[in-house]
């Protein structure tokens, strides 16, 4: 090493050349894309679909607005229908309103430069990323552009009763913006507007096409269907390409149907550009009425919306599976817990209550939020990218789903899909639409509600078998309305009943009802010191447990057991004192959490205050004779006192001097309240810096397996 230093400090600097920046590689289009001819299923090369685009007269490219590989379609299609038509084309645009052609055209012409064009045109917000590369190119190729869409300022005067009227009394330089007639769209085609709109800037949706004749959405394809007629009249000779939404374009109807009754007898077709998360999972026997030609294009980039710009890029949807040690054909559980909820306390809940004769997968959150108490909860969704994270867990159910039925011996026919809260939304939202899971979706009291009932309904129906909207906490008229909505769409039902869980989702499962507790038995009555909601989540674990062997169980607070109870009957869930499991009862390690990671960690056990002294005692014993190595080698144990010493800080200034660096913080309490967590994390201050500290707001999850 002393050798080293010496010849670099006598080396001289030397000037490097700056290496040029390769730039990263974009798939080809031939990679990115996959293309489909829905009149017989068949798939194309690109030079097929294009060879059949150049022998028509108009083609309809329908996109989506943000997506970066969309845009590199169309310029392709552009650049080689220009080849094969010997430049005889004409790009028609939904993004330039009619009365911004003379701007338009001048720039073409090169009687303007185009920040002069751009402050004339009203280009939408994404233009330089979008759209420009197709206007560059027409201009390059001498070819007109045509502005097809309605002008807004138009919109705005047609707003009131009489439409009809206020366009008669347009000044003549105005009423030539508007084709000459406005035609009512069909009955479907507004099927379809309201189930995009609903719950949007109070479009409620209803009337009759003719009512709506001068509705925005009509007037927009009427006028993009009337200035592509007009390109094809004035140029007889040339192709049309007029690139718009997907929406206008779809199943040939909007734009297209408008186009079509005023220039019958012109050849088209409609190529529907969707982009997709991966192009082996795609539908085309799905889609393949919405148009001639199906281009599905990998979701690389999305351009700039509503403030920001985003890539796609591998993610991992995590989640732990339990199957029953032998078994064939097994039923398939999957579980998305509530945003509280704890992934270990899901997969101990479900594989009490199915894990004998069922496979059992609880998905991880995607989005980790550490809670009040400090214990690990998370998020499917997160600010205004809900409906792009819902999609991204959706699809991940249906990876786990084909995984774990293609390598476990797993019945894919028996799969149920089930969530509660914030989990309850994801399965709602995956049982509407999600592409491939013919399967069951039960959602327990699901969140999200408002923001689910604006987003656009999809047009056909849905995949999933059948959706249980189940009410426990929620109101049933709510769910209700939700069932509603979806009727037509997919077999939806409201369940109010009241039975633990645990028995309802057996029956959906298709497993053998467990013998219940008789009516009347006396029941074991499970005593919580506090009424907490995540004490009530691991009492209702530990009363799981007890009824799977049979016992009746009810979970109450002290003030609600019956008096004159027999003391056998009552179970009082604490630790240490007067509660079920006194300190000894730990002594060989069993009830005591263990710190993650693969090569272990300390487990910090915090005596809470007003302990007495014997319990202190045995908890300091536990801790000399490292109860822990009874159940791993790595795992290590420790105990601090919120009151008395050794203080939390204490010991992990002691275990950072030892090297130890990952630590489990438990109080010794079946659970305890976000304030007392929050202490304890006051109590720890800076003496955690650069230590892999986790918090568990109590005991009560390990203890839940009732055997303890």
């Amino acid at each position: 090493m002393r050798r080293c230093t010496t010849l670099f400090a006598v080396l001289p600097v030397v000037a490097l050349p700056a290496l040029a920046q390769a730039p990263r590689p974009l798939p080809s289009l031939e990679q990115a894309t996959r293309l489909v001819a829905t009149a017989d299923d068949a798939a194309l090369t690109w030079p097929e679909l294009l060879d059949r685009l150049a022998r028509l007269d108009v083609v309809f490219l329908g996109e989506t607005h943000v997506d970066d590989t969309t845009h590199r379609v169309e310029l392709y299609v552009l650049e080689q229908l220009l080849a094969r038509r010997a430049g005889k084309v004409v790009l028609s645009m939904e993004m330039f309103e009619r009365d911004v052609q003379p701007a338009l055209d001048d720039y073409l012409a090169d009687r303007i430069d185009e920040a002069t064009f751009l402050g004339r045109a009203r280009p939408w917000q994404n233009y330089h990323t979008a759209y420009r590369s197709l206007v560059e190119a027409a201009k390059a190729a001498k070819i007109p552009v045509v502005a097809a869409n309605f002008p807004g300022s138009l919109r705005r005067k047609l707003a009131g009763d009489d439409a009809k009227a206020a366009i008669d009394a347009l000044p003549p330089a105005q009423r030539a913006l508007i084709p000459d007639e406005i035609f009512p769209a069909s009955e479907q085609y507004w099927q379809r507007v309201d189930r995009a709109v609903r719950g949007h800037m109070g479009m409620t949706g209803g009337g009759t096409p003719e009512a709506r004749r001068y509705e925005t959405q009509n007037l927009w394809d009427n006028a993009m269907g009337d200035n592509v007629a007009r390109a094809r009249a004035a140029h007889p000779d040339s192709l049309v390409l007029h690139v718009a939404g997907g929406f206008h374009v779809a199943y040939r109807d909007g734009t297209v149907a408008q186009f079509a009754r005023r220039s019958q007898g012109s050849t088209h077709a409609v190529v529907s550009i969707a982009p997709a998360l991966e192009l082996h999972g795609v539908r085309p026997d799905r889609d393949r009425d919405q148009a001639d030609f199906l281009v599905y294009a990998e979701a690389l980039a999305r351009d700039w919306n509503e403030g920001n710009y985003a890539v796609t890029v591998p993610a991992e949807l995590r989640y732990r599976l339990e199957l029953p040690p032998h078994g064939k054909d097994l039923p398939l559980l999957v579980w998305l817990p509530d945003r509280t909820t704890r992934v270990d306390d899901a997969m101990t809940r479900w594989v009490a209550a199915v894990g004998d004769a069922a496979a059992v997968a609880v998905v991880e959150h995607p989005f980790p939020e550490v809670q009040d108490d400090l214990a690990l909860g998370g998020r499917y969704a997160f600010g205004d990218g809900f409906r792009a994270d819902y999609g991204r867990a959706s699809y991940g159910v249906a990876r786990i789903v084909e995984f774990v039925t293609r390598r476990y011996p797993v019945d894919g026919s028996r799969v149920l899909v089930a969530g509660e809260g914030d989990g309850g939304a994801v399965a709602l939202w995956t049982a509407l639409y999600g592409e491939w899971l013919h399967d069951d979706f039960v959602a327990v009291d699901p969140t999200d509600l408002t923001r689910l009932s604006m987003e656009a309904l999809p047009d056909q129906p849905a995949v999933a078998r059948s959706l249980s909207l189940f009410a426990r906490r929620l109101e049933v008229k709510k769910l209700a309305a939700i069932a509603d909505d979806y009727a037509g769409l997919l077999q939806t039902q409201v369940v109010a009943d009241t039975a633990p869980l645990e028995y309802l989702l057996r029956v959906l499962l298709h497993l053998p009802d467990r013998e219940r507790p008789a009516d009347g038995a006396e029941p074991l009555w499970l005593v919580l010191p506090h009424d907490l909601p995540r004490a009530r989540e691991w009492a209702s674990l530990h009363a799981a447990s007890l009824r799977r062997i049979g016992t009746a169980t009810r979970v109450a607070l002290a003030g609600e057991v019956p008096a004159g109870t027999p003391p056998e009957r009552i179970r009082t869930l604490a630790v240490g004192g007067d509660g079920h499991w006194p300190a000894s009862a730990f002594a060989t390690g069993r009830g005591l959490p263990l710190a993650g990671g693969p090569f272990g960690g300390t487990t910090i056990v915090v005596l809470p205050a007003g302990t007495s002294d014997a319990d202190r005692a045995t908890w300091l014993e536990h801790e000399q004779k490292k109860v822990l190595k009874r159940r791993s080698m790595f795992a290590n144990i420790a105990i601090a006192g919120m009151d008395g010493g050794p203080s939390l800080a204490d010991v992990c200034r002691r275990l950072k001097a030892m090297g130890r660096s990952r630590v489990l913080i438990v109080p010794a309490m079946f659970c305890a309240d976000a304030a007392t967590m929050q202490a304890l994390r006051a109590q720890l201050g800076d003496a955690g810096a650069g230590m892999d500290v986790a918090w568990l707001p109590g005991l009560g999850a390990e203890l839940a397996d009732g055997a303890h």
